[in-house]
């Protein structure tokens, strides 16, 4: 874990700025565009960009076989980025509790606050959300400058530093997974998924005291997974039928999603918490039946946050490990080139925009 608090607050953008942002055209069309820099508006702040994580979903914007794309949720082109850490260098006048100078994070689930969902606190569920640089129009953050809803920053503490704060957004993810399948100390838990997610989410299993495996199909992910603490990895082929009281599934592939039924014990509970971008055959809805089974669809971590971050700091989660490579945001064809080699040891790509002289 490191300690990253910037010497100078950066400055915010000048009236008429141009600013570097990337935007995704079309499958495999990365482009650097200068587009005018955003100003505080109503309930938002400013933030200078310091580092933007890839994951699965931007892979498959990148590539073009993202589901959102299929099924009409997300157009090109549009400026991608949901995971990012960075500085807040302007206020708007109507938001409190920030200020110029603050280290922050924050989720990319921009609610309507407005319908019965969001007024009864149920914000996950609303209907008419948005998420950033991911459905619907609002831009993602692989910028310079973003114009950030204050309701979704979390202040960050000293002991995270920039880049490991970038990788919160899918940790708070990982969190809901384990929370909403009430995982507890006697339970034996499988994770199906050696990426981010399913490496946070063993932490925050093992966290709480109970015995997790980790299956998947990479050996430097399942060596990572040992490094951080599992009680046992395994290939898709050496996972037990009926065996564990949890499963959850964080890889997305669709080979996991339709296996993970069938290693979940009698009155198990499972998570779907990784977005297969294609249809799922053969999923044994039948044996959920039989096994009087409970089935969770995780979506987000919203309201996690706090929780994931007192986690960290009582040392349940390390983030630093998961980092494989931090490249200049002008080298993103490499950084996307990188995300898409099977051998990273490992899991998360990032891009520095906070580094570069002005």
């Amino acid at each position: 874990m490191t300690t990253a608090t910037p010497l100078t607050t950066p400055r915010p953008p000048r009236p008429g700025e141009l600013m570097p942002a990337l935007t995704m055209a079309g499958p495999r069309d990365l482009r650097l565009r200068m587009v005018p820099a955003p100003a505080a508006r109503p309930g938002h702040c400013v933030v200078r960009i310091a580092y933007v994580g890839l994951c699965g979903a931007d892979a498959s914007f990148h590539d073009g076989s993202s589901m959102y794309l299929r099924e009409g949720l997300k157009h090109y082109p549009f400026i991608f980025g949901h995971e990012w850490s960075g500085t807040v260098v302007e206020v708007a006048d109507d938001v409190r509790g920030f200020a110029r100078g603050d280290r922050v994070a924050g989720h990319n689930f921009v609610t309507c606050d407005a319908c019965s969902e969001c007024r009864a606190g149920r914000r996950v569920l609303c209907r008419a959300h948005s998420e950033m640089g991911v459905l619907g129009d609002y831009p993602g953050v692989a910028a310079r400058f973003a114009c950030v809803p204050a309701k979704v920053l979390t202040p960050l503490p000293d002991t995270i530093g920039g880049p490991e704060a970038a990788l919160l957004e899918p940790s708070s993810t990982a969190l809901h997974a384990v929370r909403r399948t009430g995982v507890q100390d006697t339970d034996s838990v499988l994770v199906f998924g050696t990426g981010t997610l399913g490496l946070v989410t063993m932490q925050l299993a093992r966290a709480r005291g109970a015995s997790v495996h980790v299956a998947g199909v990479k050996r430097y992910g399942l060596d990572l997974a040992g490094s951080l603490g599992a009680d046992g990895v395994l290939t898709p082929q050496d996972v037990e039928h009926d065996r564990y009281d949890v499963v959850i599934e964080a890889s997305g592939a669709v080979e996991a999603a339709a296996q993970a039924p069938s290693a979940l014990a009698y009155g198990g509970r499972l998570g779907l918490v990784g977005v297969p971008h294609h249809p799922v055959p053969h999923f044994p809805a039948a044996s959920l039946v039989v096994k009087n089974a409970t089935v969770h669809g995780v979506l987000s971590g919203i309201d996690d946050w706090d929780r994931l971050i007192g986690v960290i700091g009582k040392g349940g989660v390390a983030l630093a490990p998961l980092i494989d490579h931090v490249y200049p945001y002008r080298r993103v064809d490499e950084a996307f080139e990188r995300l898409a080699q099977p051998d990273r040891a490992r899991p998360k790509v990032l891009l520095d925009f906070g580094s570069e002289e002005e």
